[in-house]
């Protein structure tokens, strides 16, 4: 079984993920004291041999006895790749966990990992409150209803409601699309039904509230010619080659051109006769 190296890294969740490993191995052999912090020793590398060999030497120098147990290299360890503000910063981050956007899974895989890591030890009640009150309010509101021995059940519940409450949101979320569509279909087929019942605008829509002009016909049937009395065109445009006179005895008579021989059409106002 081969022992993890470690590269002396200022990174304290490596050393601490390398220090358990290492006591994982060692849990499956039966090595002294003395052979553990050899087989240690031997997989340092970059920063970490350095380190290693300037504290021996200063050990040496100092009189001390060398480094005999796995658990005293362990503590020199700590001091060294663990700042003390470590630990700190661990309990800061574990009173202010909550779920936020994570899944309820990952949450719980969090706290339960920071609590581990800052060596929490506390009642199951504490860590259960402690859970729920870092939950989204909406889970939180239905978990909390009911009662819970273990930290798993409350977990198991948690994610159960989560899933209940996705669907319900996607369920939803198709209601009110499907809702909208429906209404521009509506808003569309409105509009292409008065697009079709309305005239088309032209160029003359500006000037529809004028009075309409009466057509040419219709003025052409008031014109009175005063050669032969007819309507619809006047004397010189008259087909009709006769005068007609009236006189003052209402009697009408008839005259051709030609017969005039030049004679006005119309009499003068002083004779008996007028030219109507």
């Amino acid at each position: 079984m081969k022992i993890p190296s470690f590269q002396g890294r200022t990174n304290p969740e490596v050393y601490l993920e390398w220090e358990k490993k290492i006591d994982l191995v060692f849990d499956c052999h039966n090595y002294s004291e003395e052979k553990k912090v050899k087989l240690a020793v031997i997989e340092f590398t970059d920063y970490a041999i350095i380190w290693w060999d300037q504290l021996v030497t200063n050990r040496r120098r100092n009189n001390e006895r060398p480094v005999e147990t796995w658990g005293e290299l362990k503590a020199l360890m700590r001091r060294r790749f663990v700042p003390s503000h470590f630990y700190r910063d661990l309990y800061q981050k574990l009173q202010n966990l909550t779920q936020g956007s994570r899944s309820v899974e990952d949450y719980h895989k969090e706290m339960e990992v920071a609590m581990i890591r800052a060596y929490v030890e506390e009642d199951r009640e504490a860590t259960m409150a402690r859970f729920l009150c870092g939950l989204n309010r909406d889970i939180a509101n239905v978990i909390e209803l009911q009662h819970y021995v273990e930290i798993e059940d409350m977990v198991y519940m948690a994610m159960k409601v989560e899933r209940q409450l996705k669907r319900k949101g996607t369920a939803r979320y198709t209601s009110v699309s499907n809702t909208t569509w429906k209404s521009k279909w509506d808003r569309s087929d409105s509009a292409e039904a008065k697009r079709k019942t309305e005239p088309p605008k032209g160029k003359d829509e500006g000037t529809s509230n004028k009075p309409k002009v009466e057509s040419q016909p219709s003025r052409n049937r008031d014109i009175k010619c005063f050669k032969c009395l007819g309507l619809g065109h006047i004397a010189s445009q008259c087909p009709n080659r006769r005068v007609m006179i009236m006189r003052y005895n209402g009697e009408v008579m008839t005259e051709s051109e030609d017969d005039s021989d030049g004679m006005p059409e119309l009499v003068n106002a002083s004779d008996d006769d007028g030219v109507v």
